[in-house]
């Protein structure tokens, strides 16, 4: 039985959809790999199907303040990654965005950059929020890369947050505002509704 997943938003080559029950041995599969965890800043990490059981059930099903994406590639209608907006401060107007492309065979792509735009635009359309930011580690240049692509710019250090491999790596948090972000992309998508 093919699985229809719906569609929630769509840039050109990528949309979001919900993460289904079904997905969570895809999940495990991809966090289990240690090259995705420690560009994630979790060295050493390697995640288990029931660990990513834990992960849907309590956060994608139940968090009020969290909002978990699917990104999923057009072309085959197969997941690629996820992208979450963190932590979602109403009086505040800011989130956390976390992303990562467990598919391996999408890297250096540019499908992230794609994605952390189009997460953005629903960030700061439909949820009002003034500023998204994110952290990263250092040593992750193929990460800072898609990030300032995306429009974000470094905005602190935490010098040394990390280690790895008997180095230190700075924690790098990086940021952007609706202002700097632009008009939004999302016209056309939804009927009438003034954007």
């Amino acid at each position: 039985m093919t699985v229809v997943r719906p569609v929630v938003l769509r840039s050109q080559r990528i949309y979001f959809s919900h993460f289904l029950a079904s997905d969570v041995p895809m999940l495990a599969q991809w966090f289990s790999q240690l090259e995705t965890t420690a560009y994630l800043g979790m060295s050493g990490r390697s995640f288990t199907l029931s660990q990513e059981q834990e992960w849907f059930d309590n956060y994608v099903k139940h968090s009020p303040t969290n909002q978990h994406f699917a990104i999923v590639d057009s072309a085959t209608d197969q997941p690629i990654g996820s992208i979450s907006l963190m932590d979602i401060r109403r009086p505040h107007n800011r989130a956390e965005l976390g992303i990562a492309i467990g598919d391996q065979r999408y890297w250096g792509r540019g499908y992230g950059r794609e994605a952390i735009r189009l997460m953005c635009d629903y960030g700061f359309t439909f949820l009002d929020l003034h500023t998204i930011y994110l952290w990263f580690v250092s040593f992750n240049e193929r990460g800072r890369k898609s990030y300032e692509a995306a429009g974000f710019r470094e905005t602190g250090r935490i010098p040394d947050g990390k280690v790895f491999n008997g180095t230190h790596y700075d924690d790098v948090l990086m940021s952007i505002t609706r202002n700097e972000f632009g008009p939004s992309q999302l016209a056309g998508q939804f009927g009438q509704l003034p954007i």
